[in-house]
């Protein structure tokens, strides 16, 4: 999981601190952090730019029983009116199913169910349970009307479930906001796994100034521990994989990543992380490629020139080994 460092122990400086605004939404905390040159009139709003994502949950969650989200759901197989950002972010999550050949796929709802993940419950499903979920499984029976702004699932008991995506989508709603009001430097992030920085931590453009915002990315099991840290400029980030939320089945783990094509847990992997130009990719990619696993994720790194690191079991100190493609290196 990425975390964004404390600026000294990219500045040296003891007069760099950084200013936090934060709100609660997703079921996570949502964070920006801004220099310690920003002025009361941006923090408050920066500030107001947060607060916009409690509205956002209020049409994408599942969790929120009048969401838009929640209505395509309760009436599948029959069109629903929703709001434009309902119909931006499933215009691009199924742009990003079809790059990840279906690995990231939004209708995945049932199999996650199924799992007993939705309630953080998990439990070995029968194979006629996994079939009977993977059937209403398919990103392309989504059907989203743009010029309408009507979205229906063609099948009834099909879900959309945007929890592989919405943060992403959220976070760049947020600092296109703040780039409007003219706010240059900050770092935005949703409960660590996804995050967005533009311009500097120390909020100088100048030449001799910090470039980007340092960002260190954690043991898979050991979250004390850093790997690594990675020098995030205008870009995005986010790290998929099983975390604290699995299982174990007469010896065998089983994560909360499930593929949507096969419907069981993926991953031969511990963790990934990949950069991208928005948060709404990462966070899907960052999906997507973990279920794919790593030597596709890799070649799918090098040609769309992603940054990815792989981080897989090792008989190495650490327990663990990290793999780079698509250009990826660590700071310093």
């Amino acid at each position: 999981m990425p975390t964004p460092e404390s600026p000294l122990d990219a500045d040296s400086e003891a007069s760099t601190f950084l200013h936090e605004l934060r709100v609660s939404a997703m079921a996570t905390e949502f964070v920006i952090l801004l220099p310690h040159a920003t002025s009361g009139r941006q923090l408050d709003q920066a500030l107001s730019a947060l607060q916009t994502v409690q509205a956002m949950e209020q049409q994408l969650s599942i969790y929120q029983a009048g969401s838009d989200v929640s209505r395509i759901n309760a009436v599948a197989g029959e069109p629903v009116r929703v709001c434009q950002d309902v119909v931006d972010v499933l215009l691009k999550a199924a742009e990003l199913a079809e790059k990840t050949s279906g690995a990231f796929d939004v209708t995945a709802g049932p199999l996650i169910e199924a799992w007993g993940f939705t309630r953080r419950r998990g439990r070995k499903p029968s194979a006629e349970e996994i079939e009977r979920a993977r059937s209403l499984v398919d990103w392309r029976n989504v059907q989203v009307d743009a010029s309408q702004r009507t979205v229906r699932l063609a099948k009834p008991g099909m879900q959309v479930n945007l929890g592989a995506i919405g943060k992403g989508f959220a976070i760049d709603h947020v600092c296109d906001q703040l780039t409007q009001l003219g706010v240059e430097h900050f770092l935005v992030h949703g409960g660590n796994s996804t995050l967005a920085a533009r311009g500097n931590s120390d909020g100088d453009a100048s030449a001799g100034s910090s470039k980007g915002w340092v960002v260190g990315v954690q043991h898979p099991s050991r979250p004390e521990h850093r790997l690594g840290t990675i020098l995030l400029q205008d870009a995005s980030m986010s790290t998929s994989g099983p975390g604290k939320q699995f299982f174990h089945f007469r010896g065998k783990r089983f994560g909360h990543v499930i593929d949507p094509r096969s419907g069981w847990p993926a991953g031969d992997l511990e963790s990934l992380t990949v950069l991208a130009p928005t948060a709404a990719e990462s966070d899907a990619l960052a999906t997507g490629w973990f279920v794919e696993g790593q030597e596709i994720a890799m070649q799918a790194a090098d040609a769309m020139c992603r940054p990815l690191y792989c981080i897989r079991s090792s008989d190495r100190q650490g327990g663990v080994e990290v793999l780079f493609a698509g250009g990826a290196e660590w700071a310093g």
